[in-house]
């Protein structure tokens, strides 16, 4: 009799771990992030570039990349506009410091996300070829914003920052083939100056809530559980921190965060829907489960010219 009730206590308990509903992912919202009012923008070519293009057009693909990191539930624009409208608050009172718990219990959100555009400039470097004694155009894009990541139910601020993206025509020609930009015009350079800038911002805000961890050890190969469109590529470098025991501040008695030491560095070599693979390069100490890992570095690989050289020559 007892064999048969422990055989039915352990099958009750592996139906309740298999159909046992998963952790609720917290809320984010993304609010609008807006141009200064002494912002200047710079443009060249036949692209028309306003403030409200490019508060919409960045905070649509910092959405995206947060969407594709899996980590959130993230609000769609037309339920925060909804909300804003229905509480009859002004875009002049939920961008003022200090309003954002205020915003975002309002959206329900456990997590909100704010931030200012401080720069956008397009220029067209001449640069002399001596062998021909020719000019060509070299094109220098900046882009140049600061964030802030508030937990709504304290007020607190998790995170903050700022980021500067400098776009290049090198950086163009090694990762976009000729082929591909050859119709390329001044909106496509745009976009992918707003995509880069994005995914740098989305990596703090997932840094900021989320660390990247180290999900398996195998040896000298680990799994880290972060996958494609969440910014991880191959060969970028990753600091490994065993996370230690909490600081506490003694005036305060505020959780500070913990303790953390550095026992590896590991190479990205491929990346997954979900979860990437990388190999330990050095170490210290041992690397488990649960462990944090910093991005140090993108290795990028160098490429030689393509050519023909795409239009509009940058």
């Amino acid at each position: 009799m007892k064999k048969i009730l422990f055989a039915g206590v352990s099958v009750f308990t592996l139906v309740c771990s298999v159909f046992a509903a998963p952790e609720k992912q917290p809320t984010i919202a993304i609010l609008p992030f807006k141009v200064g009012a002494n912002t200047s923008i710079s443009e060249i070519g036949q692209v028309r570039i306003t403030r409200e293009i490019v508060e919409n057009e960045f905070t649509n693909q910092l959405t995206e990349f947060l969407v594709r990191s899996r980590k959130f539930n993230v609000l769609n624009r037309t339920d925060i506009n909804r909300i804003m409208d229905e509480n009859k608050l002004t875009e002049s009172e939920w961008a003022q410091p200090g309003q954002e718990q205020r915003v975002g219990k309002l959206l329900v959100a456990d997590y909100l996300v704010t931030g200012n555009i401080n720069r956008l400039e397009f220029n067209l470097i001449k640069q002399n070829i001596k062998i021909t004694g020719e000019t060509a155009p070299r094109l220098v894009a900046t882009f140049k914003t600061q964030y802030r990541i508030t937990e709504v139910a304290t007020g607190k601020v998790v995170a903050a920052g700022q980021i500067t993206e400098v776009l290049r025509s090198a950086d163009v020609r090694r990762e976009i083939p000729a082929q591909e930009r050859r119709d390329w015009t001044m909106s496509d350079y745009k976009d992918m100056l707003f995509n880069k800038a994005a995914v740098r911002v989305g990596n703090d805000v997932l840094a900021g809530i989320y660390p990247v961890k180290i999900a398996s050890v195998d040896g000298s190969e680990v799994i880290i559980n972060r996958g494609d469109g969440a910014g991880i590529a191959p060969g970028q470098i990753y600091l490994v921190f065993n996370v230690g025991e909490a600081v506490i501040d003694p005036d305060t008695g505020e959780n500070l965060g913990s303790a953390e030491k550095k026992i590896a560095e590991i190479s990205v070599t491929a990346v997954n829907p979900k979860f990437s693979k990388a190999k330990i390069i050095s170490q210290t100490g041992e690397v488990q489960s649960g462990a944090v890992c910093r991005l140090k570095a993108d290795v990028k690989q160098e490429a030689a010219p393509a050519y023909p050289r795409a239009t509009p020559g940058w």
